[in-house]
């Protein structure tokens, strides 16, 4: 997703380099970009079409048609994504409350709802593999990090997949591949690298709050009753899974 290989460029780069400047305004301006013109994005970033271009091929895109097509992607994903927020001119204790009460309350949806025999099976999967592999896009991607630490205390090696899932990963026998979608927006938005993932020869596990999500693969649905604390209760059950 556009917004990951933006912060990527904006975390990795110098901050006087033409780059981090060209990341930075399109991340703050990502609602205007598709209506740009190349040469009204070279005049705001204070730069040339030629290094438009070349900044464009570098982020994995082959035409700017092909970018301001991932920019569209990420606008209208970002319905999907939003949370309930809370006021802090209101009574701070009882929102805090509320949060907590409607926390507890999905974990339990979930602890009742959620597939234990296909939670073992991936925790099985999981203990047992060689070396794992990790792919998420978005808020999810976090989630990567988080996994590749707490594994690594267990001498487990994590590799964390880039987000075009363009490198050459030589899959062996006892790897695991672990897909990450919260709300299924993967599969809204990036069929392509789905696609590609499926076609891999690799015990291949899918994690996500969306039921009606089609993977023919092993896939651990986990059942919330509120999408707005989806993240949450997906977290909770990773946390779990990685205490074995």
């Amino acid at each position: 997703m556009i917004m990951d290989k933006l912060n990527m460029m904006i975390n990795y780069s110098d901050e006087s380099s033409t780059k981090y400047n060209i990341s930075k305004f399109i991340k703050n301006n990502i609602n205007e970009i598709p209506n740009m013109t190349i040469t009204q994005l070279a005049a705001l970033c204070y730069t040339s079409k030629g290094q438009i271009s070349k900044y464009v091929q570098s982020l994995g895109y082959e035409t700017m048609q092909d970018f301001k097509l991932d920019c569209i992607e990420y606008i209208e994903s970002i319905p999907r994504n939003n949370k309930a927020s809370y006021s802090i001119t209101k009574n701070i204790k009882a929102q805090y409350e509320s949060f907590t009460n409607d926390i507890i309350y999905s974990l339990q949806y979930t602890l009742k709802a959620i597939d234990t025999k296909l939670l073992k099976k991936l925790i099985e999967d999981l203990h047992y593999s060689n070396r794992v592999f990790i792919y998420a896009h978005g808020h999810a991607r976090t989630l990567c990090t988080y996994i590749q630490n707490e594994l690594s205390v267990k001498l487990k090696e994590v590799i964390i997949c880039d987000v075009d899932f363009m490198k050459s990963y030589h899959f062996e026998e006892m790897d695991l591949l672990l897909l990450i979608s919260v709300d299924g927006n993967t599969f809204y938005f990036e069929r392509d690298i789905v696609h590609s993932i499926l076609e891999k020869n690799v015990n291949t596990w899918l994690i996500s709050c969306n039921q009606q999500l089609k993977f023919p693969k092993n896939f651990l649905y986990v059942p919330t009753p509120n999408k707005q604390y989806s993240d949450y209760i997906l977290r909770h059950v990773i946390d779990y899974i990685l205490r074995y």
